[in-house]
């Protein structure tokens, strides 16, 4: 017992503190590591970095877009090109329907390896061999297949941002911003 009554804690005690302190907070960090492990899809980009980075140009200079359809892009308007898999094209189709504020600021088209018929008011491509994407230069997902996201084209003809976004059709507020953002 100390001067003041006090009972001092062992060495042994305090250890086993300091352990099951240390022990708690690596358990809590696991946790955390494994669910944000759960949380990445088969559909985004295999460097984290590269996916909805948020700024124009994030992939270098802006380089000239390829003709989408026989009227995109036009001059002097801008383009948002949403790509696609046959399972999010009726989603992102139903949420494109809804949402006028976006397709005011730009013209919209749906590209994707079948054939998009639930799109209404929007141009659809067809691309069974991803040639347009690869023009797009849009990075392949984690599961190697076809792209799941979307660019902007300025209204100047140039690609100012492209992104891999399996999640773009509860999204459209983000591509919005991104649209705004571009000149």
């Amino acid at each position: 017992m100390t001067p003041n009554g006090a009972v001092p804690f062992s060495t042994a005690t305090i250890r086993r503190r300091l352990a099951l302190t240390w022990i708690g907070i690596a358990g809590s960090v696991g946790v955390l590591f494994v669910a944000a492990l759960s949380t990445r899809s088969p559909l985004d980009d295999r460097d984290p970095a590269q996916q909805r980075p948020g700024f124009l140009d994030a992939v270098g200079h802006a380089s000239s877009a390829p003709r989408i359809a026989p009227d995109l892009p036009r001059n002097g308007r801008k383009v948002v090109v949403f790509f696609v898999r046959p399972g999010v094209a009726g989603w992102l189709c139903s949420s494109l329907s809804t949402d006028q504020p976006l397709r005011r600021r730009a013209d919209v088209a749906v590209v994707g390896p079948a054939a998009t018929s639930s799109c209404t008011g929007v141009a659809t491509v067809t691309d069974p061999a991803g040639s347009l994407a690869r023009a797009f230069g849009m990075r392949r997902p984690r599961d190697g297949g076809p792209p799941v996201g979307y660019a902007v084209v300025d209204s100047h003809g140039l690609i100012r941002y492209r992104t891999l976004d399996p999640r773009v059709a509860s999204a459209l507020d983000e591509v919005e911003t991104m649209v705004r953002a571009t000149p």
